[in-house]
């Protein structure tokens, strides 16, 4: 029983070692927080583009957001352009940027702290 007890204090930190402490692990990520989507990490550095169309009007196009990220494949790091709602192909599968939060409106500008974005994976 003693030769067991120090074994299971350390499985704990087992389980927190596969993923650094500011990697998130559930896909969410706000700009350059890191975050994991299947076996890969991504960190988005900034919004490109952000024409989507405001909650508050009308338009004739639903308008798209491009963002630039770190993308992390078997310890291998690449700048990708992100587009939501597209597949970015990797060689284990493919990655996308499937939700960007908040919606926008005609009267409150988004600031760069406040874009929240989702990615989501799919294996090959």
């Amino acid at each position: 029983m003693k030769t067991l007890l120090p074994l299971l204090a350390t499985l704990p930190l087992a389980a927190c070692a596969t993923i650094p402490a500011d990697v998130r692990a559930d896909g969410f990520a706000r700009l350059n927080e890191a975050t994991r989507a299947g076996p890969v990490t991504v960190r988005p550095l900034a919004v490109i583009e952000d024409s989507r169309c405001p909650m508050n009007a009308r338009c004739i196009q639903a308008g798209r957001v491009v963002v630039s990220a770190v993308v992390t494949e078997d310890g291998r790091p690449q700048e990708r352009k992100l587009v939501l709602g597209e597949e970015s192909l990797l060689a284990s599968g493919s990655i996308m940027l499937d939700t960007v939060e908040p919606a926008t409106r005609t009267d409150t500008p988004i600031r760069a702290q406040d874009y929240r974005f989702h990615f989501g994976w799919t294996d090959r």
